[in-house]
């Protein structure tokens, strides 16, 4: 802007210069033609009286030196005298103009101009009283010459101007534009300048208070996205129609090992380039809705990629990043579940339906049928005591049906179970012993008193004859702690990792001839889940095992 007034104002000087120059010039250049005329018409006027009667015009002009030309013409036009030229070698003048005009009407005025010599010449004519017509002539320069005679002068004074606006220009356009530049675009209204700048202002003004009120808006939606973006477990990642990510939270990054910050602007597949996320991608950038399936680090992702429109024009894609690794694993689970289920239901009905096959047919002896019979009640309870189970871990995994907590003393409830299990323990010859003191927790009773029995009924089955059996209540600082150790079988060590899960059996004849439904220890788990508790399994090989579940205090 600085520039701009510099040479404005420069432009503005040397055109007024050269504008005013030439007017000067005109003005006085037709100032002195008029002046000079003037002169001519005076002086003939004073020599026509002079020559109306003398007939020597030698002797009235000898002597005497005129600046002016003067030309006696007699009424034919035969040149009488001239100052300047012979008059008998001069050719006849009555062609012109100011004769004619003086012979006509009393006086004639013309101007003749040189373009060869640049000047111009005025004639006044005056016709005498004798019939002879007196021409006085003067030559001046005309204006084309003027101006090449001052053109030398002319040009110096531009320069001098034109130096002096330099100086004065670059000086005026800094103080112009100085208190421009001094502007607070954040308070337009209170600085202190040119009243021709308060529109300026005040429309920045307005403009700032718009500004400022959609940043407000757009910061707030702005936050609220961030923490509800942020917040997600899901992955959320936005592209444009070109693939690059405009923005990506953080559970996304983590999904894909990334830091969300250094994502933005980099296109999708410089962060991940699975087949998985390129397909979904490419499709959705195509205008239509995929799904596929990303499997990372052990975990599997569900990604749902949809472009997102205005109007009929494609603006992005929005891609959700979700981890489905436990609804796969549960699926899966249920699938193995069911199927163990109808494998462990299928072996007693199975037992049921031969037994009593043989009797309907008549196949079986008398005496045998009372065995029969009770080969057949046992696999009825073994399959009761399946579907109990069954039943109980479906109402654990959903939490239903629960019934509302209570204080319950462990060490209490210890006693009444090993009251339950004492038969079994006697004829299995196993000691049973209980430790520790009195330890109250918020719970469920008769699911803990399951879970006591469960493990106790495990430690008695799976023990060595003349083994022992004990369950430790202990009271820490951080909770409680029950323990329940056996000197049992033990369990291998690559084995302990699945004793946890249904119909998982360690030895499975063993667990057959024990009648165990092999769901034990999933309930235990379960219930300990339900009581916010965990369970620690430390065991080895023919040493026994030992299962503490901690209660959180």
């Amino acid at each position: 802007m600085t520039e701009r007034i510099f040479w404005s104002i420069i432009g503005v000087v040397l055109v007024a210069v050269i504008l005013t120059g030439g007017f000067i010039m005109i003005a006085l250049y037709n100032t002195f033609d008029a002046l000079m005329a003037e002169e001519l018409k005076t002086t003939a006027g004073f020599m026509a009286q002079a020559l109306s009667d003398e007939e020597n015009y030698a002797h009235l002009f000898a002597g005497l030196n005129f600046k002016n030309r003067i030309t006696l013409v007699a009424a034919d036009g035969t040149v009488l005298y001239d100052n300047t030229a012979n008059a008998a070698g001069m050719a006849n003048h009555g062609d012109r103009p100011e004769i004619i005009s003086a012979l006509e009407n009393g006086t004639g005025e013309s101007r003749r101009y040189s373009d060869t010599q640049l000047e111009k010449t005025i004639y006044y004519a005056v016709k005498l009283d004798n019939g002879n017509v007196l021409r006085i002539s003067s030559t001046q320069r005309s204006i084309r010459g003027l101006a090449e005679a001052m053109a030398g002068p002319l040009v110096v004074i531009i320069l001098v101007v034109a130096l002096l606006s330099l100086l004065i220009a670059r000086q005026m356009s800094r103080r112009i534009v100085a208190p421009i530049n001094a502007i607070d675009q954040g308070a337009p209204l209170e600085n202190e300048t040119y009243d021709e700048l308060a529109p300026l202002l005040l429309r920045m003004e307005r403009q700032n208070r718009k500004i400022r009120e959609q940043m407000a808006v757009l910061s707030e939606k702005q936050t609220e996205f961030a923490a509800v973006t942020e917040n997600m477990r899901e992955g959320l990642v936005v592209l444009d129609t070109r693939g690059a990510i405009l923005t990506m939270n953080n559970s996304a990054a983590g999904i894909f090992g990334r830091d969300a910050a250094g994502c933005a602007g980099r296109h999708i597949l410089s962060v991940d380039r699975s087949l998985a996320l390129q397909s979904a991608v490419e499709k959705a950038l195509q205008g239509r809705n995929e799904e596929s399936l990303l499997e990372r680090h052990g975990r599997s992702y569900q990604l749902l990629a949809s472009p997102v429109f205005a109007g009929n024009e494609m603006k992005g894609v929005v891609l959700l990043v979700l981890d489905v690794t436990d609804k796969l694993n549960a699926e899966r689970s249920r699938r193995e579940f069911t199927a163990n289920v109808s494998h462990e239901l299928k072996t007693p009905l199975t037992s049921i339906s031969g037994y009593a096959e043989i009797m309907r047919n008549g196949v079986a002896q008398f005496e045998d049928m009372r065995d029969f019979a009770s080969r057949i009640y046992g696999e009825t309870n073994r399959l009761i005591a399946l579907v109990d189970d069954i039943i109980r871990l479906s109402q654990l995994d959903e939490k239903v049906n629960l019934l509302e907590k209570e204080k319950v003393d462990l060490y209490a409830l210890a006693e009444e179970v090993c009251a339950r299990l004492q038969p079994l323990a006697e004829k299995k010859q196993v000691t049973l012993s209980i430790r520790g003191g009195h330890a109250v927790i918020p719970g469920i009773r008769n699911l803990l008193g399951e879970m006591l029995f469960n493990l106790g009924d495990n430690a008695v089955k799976y023990n060595v004859k003349g083994g022992s059996v004990e369950i430790d209540i202990v009271n820490e600082d951080c909770g409680t702690v029950l323990t329940v150790s056996d000197t049992g079988i033990g369990i291998p060590k690559e084995l302990q990792a699945h004793v946890f899960e249904r119909f998982y059996r360690v030895d499975k004849s063993h667990s057959r001839e024990t009648g165990g439904t092999g769901l034990g220890l999933s309930i235990v788990k379960h219930v300990a889940a339900v009581h916010g508790a965990s369970v620690k399994l430390d065991s080895s090989l023919g040493e026994g095992s030992k299962i503490s579940i901690r209660f959180s205090g």
